[in-house]
């Protein structure tokens, strides 16, 4: 039985890698509706100098779960639109409320626009897309200079951008006394260790939760000091699979990392 999970997730993955890609190499203008109302053409940013990196993705699919927070660590790394990275988000097949709740369960904050009320339907079948996620990122000369980052990491796309010629523009700023969580060891079995600095002393909060956005894990009001602070969390009592961990003060900055559970 497991070997028969292992070859369906390897056949999966192939065939992610050989459809899940648009077949231009020339972009094509396009306008969408973000989720705020926004009209976006695409041509206006491309032609002030910008790259436009674009994540095709569906509500329900499982990478595109998995990847979702990986394509907003890259939109943050490059300026949150900024910089000259532009970063924008196209669903497939769902409404607004649909693409709402997604950003709401994996904390996206960049533009993103639905298949149904968006546009978002129209630029899949301009630009022949087949499967999701497709990332790709489009040079202000118009040109798809890649036409399908895998696997969509927020390395695999910070690194693409750099090579093309896109802008980082520094280390995420730091807010409300946290700053970016490393998870140790990722992946993890047994205890994990959630290592983070703070600027002053303070309550934090966790959560861990599924790729529904189920909260499985939780501790509130945990007593931190400033400086480097650990946590640690025992797993014993999940499954095996993806998830989300959230490090928050109430009402403040909130840091989502992705953690494998073996």
């Amino acid at each position: 039985m497991r070997k028969s999970i292992i070859f369906g997730l390897l056949f999966f993955t192939f065939f992610v890698r050989i459809n899940a890609q648009t077949p231009l190499t020339e972009a094509v203008e396009f306008s969408v509706k973000t989720l705020n109302s926004e009209t976006i053409r695409l041509f206006p940013i491309l032609d002030a100098g910008n790259f436009v990196v674009i994540d095709f993705f569906s509500t329900s699919c499982g990478p595109c779960q998995t990847f979702a927070y990986d394509f907003e660590m890259a939109y943050q790394n490059f300026g949150s639109n900024q910089g000259n990275v532009f970063f924008l988000a196209i669903n497939y097949n769902s409404d607004n409320r649909g693409v709402e709740i997604f950003d709401s369960i994996f904390n996206i904050t960049l533009p993103s626009a639905s298949g149904l009320e968006g546009g978002g339907n129209a630029v899949y079948e301009a630009y022949g897309i087949t499967a999701y996620p497709t990332v790709i990122l489009i040079s202000p000369d118009h040109h798809i200079t890649e036409q399908f980052i895998w696997e969509p990491t927020a390395e695999n796309i910070t690194n693409a951008v750099v090579s093309a010629g896109g802008t980082l523009v520094g280390e995420i700023e730091k807010k409300d006394g946290l700053s970016q969580l490393t998870i140790s060891p990722n992946p993890g079995n047994d205890v994990v260790k959630l290592i983070f600095d703070t600027e002053k002393s303070g309550h934090i909060s966790y959560q861990i939760i599924d790729l529904t956005g189920r909260v499985l894990l939780k501790e509130e009001d945990i007593i931190v000091m400033k400086g480097n602070n650990q946590i640690k969390i025992n797993l014993t009592v999940l499954p095996s699979g993806v998830y989300l961990v959230k490090l928050f003060e109430v009402n403040k900055r909130v840091i989502v990392q992705k953690i494998i559970v073996e």
